[in-house]
């Protein structure tokens, strides 16, 4: 074997092993992020997270309800955040469904302040991989706070 053939032939493996070695530490894909739903919203990014855990056994319907009529409009999914079509009353019953109000309020103080007030997903991010309140400074936090509170007397 020339030396060129053992360098082609080397090179070859070298691509050979560091391909195997990628395909086999690549992040596992959540079972949630297979649902039927994905097909479409793709573009709304993967369901990262704790809620994302196949332990959970969640799928899109479990927060957002069932398709219904969906894609047409109107159609009863539920939708999150302050600005969303959905009421806040429901979008609290979906979080509830899982979170208990004892949970919360042991959790932390400022859930029972504001349980009816403003929904889950105005301070807690669903879909993201880590949840920004939970490495919070409590500065930041403070701010976060005075932010809405001031908004709300203008």
């Amino acid at each position: 074997m020339s030396t060129g053939q053992w360098l082609w032939s080397f090179r070859l493996g070298c691509a050979a092993l560091l391909l195997s070695f990628a395909a086999s530490s690549a992040e596992p894909v959540n079972q949630i992020n297979h649902d039927a739903c994905m097909k479409c919203h793709k573009r709304n990014g993967q369901m990262l997270g704790h809620h994302g855990q196949d332990a959970m056994n969640m799928s899109c319907s479990s927060c957002h309800g069932e398709k219904g009529s969906h894609p047409r409009k109107p159609n009863d999914l539920v939708l999150f955040g302050m600005q969303a079509a959905t009421e806040p009353a429901l979008q609290l019953a979906a979080c509830m469904s899982c979170h208990t109000a004892e949970q919360l309020s042991e959790a932390d103080w400022t859930h029972n302040v504001h349980a009816e007030k403003v929904v889950c997903a105005g301070c807690h991010k669903l879909h993201s991989a880590v949840e920004p309140m939970a490495d919070m400074t409590p500065q930041v936090r403070s701010q976060l706070c005075r932010n809405c509170h001031i908004e709300l007397q203008e």
